[in-house]
């Protein structure tokens, strides 16, 4: 894609109105019936625990309590179940028509191969297992973007750990940047995510209240970290629902790790929503608007860094 993003939000409503929506009626009433599967086979669990824990209650002079508890955990265990199956195939079945909507500007898949750049950035911690969820691919003025959403873990069973989970952003840049530069949440140790890294303070007092700079050229990164790009930066934190935030600029590429918990942010096909719901698709589309405004304004196509 070479064009605007107003292009890009326009092909957007257009495709969206006159092709995606007919495609989702299909889905519809199967939304419906797996929702009242759902809330049926839950309602009875749910009260023949509390019935039961009544009648315990009532009746027994030593209630025990451990039958109840399993009914009304299975009760709610079974909705999220049948939600997560639910949304889990419909985005199986209509995401590559959701691309189409960015006249195929981006493309989806949940496969990635080269997390170890993530790590060696700084961007995420080191990890021995990773589990990936979504994978956008695109082109916007001849910048590549990736955006993965993914958990990184160590260890297995009960040692099991999570190191990061979240979405990346990896925006390969025109750009040669020959320093390693890395800013993320201020902390009170202001511990380096890579240890030859050196911190470095800016002149922005209300900036260095809020992040940390860790660099081996302070120059370049006085350069990079400029408040438009911070601006920006503040966007892709509202846009993607995250409070914390890394950028690692390396190798010629910015990598964005944000840590969204359990947040499942492309969630697509909501079960107590209908399948054509306009909002979720609005969402998707303004977290795909906030990275290439970042592109934009760091004018990431050009070579020149001055």
């Amino acid at each position: 894609m070479t064009g605007s993003i107003e292009e890009f939000r326009r092909n957007f409503y257009n495709n969206y109105h006159n092709y995606l929506v007919g495609a989702l009626e299909e889905f519809e009433n199967k939304r419906k019936s797996k929702l009242i599967k759902a809330i049926v086979i839950s309602v009875i669990l749910i009260l023949s625990g509390v019935i039961l824990g009544y009648i315990e209650l009532k009746y027994s002079s030593k209630p025990d309590g451990r039958l109840e508890f399993i009914l009304i955990a299975l009760g709610f265990g079974t909705y999220h179940t049948i939600k997560k199956n639910f949304e889990k195939d419909i985005k199986n079945k209509i995401m590559t028509s959701v691309c189409r909507c960015f006249n195929e500007f981006i493309t989806w898949s949940q496969s990635y191969n080269n997390h170890t750049e993530f790590v060696n950035s700084g961007a995420i911690p080191k990890f021995a297992d990773a589990e990936v969820d979504d994978v956008f691919n695109g082109i916007y003025k001849n910048v590549r973007i990736s955006v993965v959403e993914a958990e990184y873990s160590i260890g297995s069973g009960k040692n099991r750990r999570t190191t990061f989970k979240g979405v990346i952003i990896k925006l390969n840049m025109n750009k040669k940047f020959s320093g390693h530069t890395i800013v993320c949440n201020d902390s009170i140790m202001h511990n380096s995510p890579v240890k030859e890294l050196k911190r470095t303070e800016l002149e922005d007092v209300e900036f260095e209240k809020k992040y940390d700079v860790f660099t081996n050229d302070p120059v370049e990164a006085r350069y990079i970290l400029n408040p438009r790009f911070m601006e920006k930066i503040k966007n892709i934190k509202v846009a993607f629902k995250c409070n914390k935030i890394k950028c690692a600029f390396h190798n010629n590429n910015l990598i964005i790790s944000m840590d969204t918990g359990n947040t499942d942010l492309f969630s697509i096909g909501s079960l107590v929503k209908p399948v054509a719901d306009p909002k979720q698709f609005e969402e998707l589309m303004s977290q795909f608007i906030s990275i290439l405004a970042l592109i934009d304004i760091l004018e990431l196509d050009k070579k020149a860094l001055l």
